[in-house]
């Protein structure tokens, strides 16, 4: 018994789609070029892959080449430096993958969005003073990262013991008799453990 065209369809997008995640993700996390397979149903014959258009990426290094394949039916080559890195396809539905900060959605009308994630700008340590800690040989150097985000090194006779991390709460540290507390302000306290 055939099943409605409907169903069937409906099946053959959502059997797309799944592999499209899968082969797609895979083939956008490689560093070299490699082929994306697709259910023998769902893939286009030449003769019906039709040139569309173009787009270059948010990268400014990678374009999709689109081409229809069927009635809402697209797939996207993406290519960059010369060499495919992989094809989304689409029946009805987006599809959407992503390499190196590099996200593709080919949507079911042709369309390619594309957008870049960026990397959070490495904060800079800012040196704010120097302090003699409770102990008499122990240093801390105390760095501003941002507001409430406080870090301070120890060390003694030159030797690095710890960093205290202050970020939004306050960090304390231990070493023999010695205890240290950096708040998220940047303010250090140290004391010694009383002799019995």
């Amino acid at each position: 018994m055939r099943a409605p065209r409907t169903l069937r369809t409906t099946l053959i997008a959502a059997g797309v789609t799944t592999a499209l995640s899968v082969s797609a993700a895979g083939v956008f996390a490689a560093e070299a070029p490699t082929s994306t397979t697709v259910p023998p149903a769902a893939h286009p014959s030449k003769a019906e892959r039709t040139y569309v258009t173009t787009v270059e990426l948010a990268d400014k290094v990678s374009r999709a080449k689109i081409y229809k394949t069927g009635e809402n039916r697209y797939e996207a080559e993406i290519w960059a430096k010369g060499a495919r890195y992989g094809t989304l396809y689409t029946q009805g539905l987006p599809t959407h993958a992503q390499h190196n900060g590099l996200h593709v959605t080919l949507h079911p009308n042709g369309k390619v969005t594309s957008w870049v994630e960026h990397a959070e700008a490495q904060q800079q340590r800012q040196l704010i003073g120097t302090a003699t800690l409770a102990d008499g040989t122990t240093t801390a150097k105390i760095h501003r990262i941002a507001d409430d985000h406080y870090e301070a090194d120890l060390a003694t006779d030159g030797t690095r013991l710890d960093t205290l991390v202050a970020d939004g709460r306050t960090a304390y540290g231990e070493n023999n008799t010695l205890h240290v507390a950096l708040r998220p302000d940047g303010r250090l306290t140290s004391w010694l453990d009383e002799s019995p």
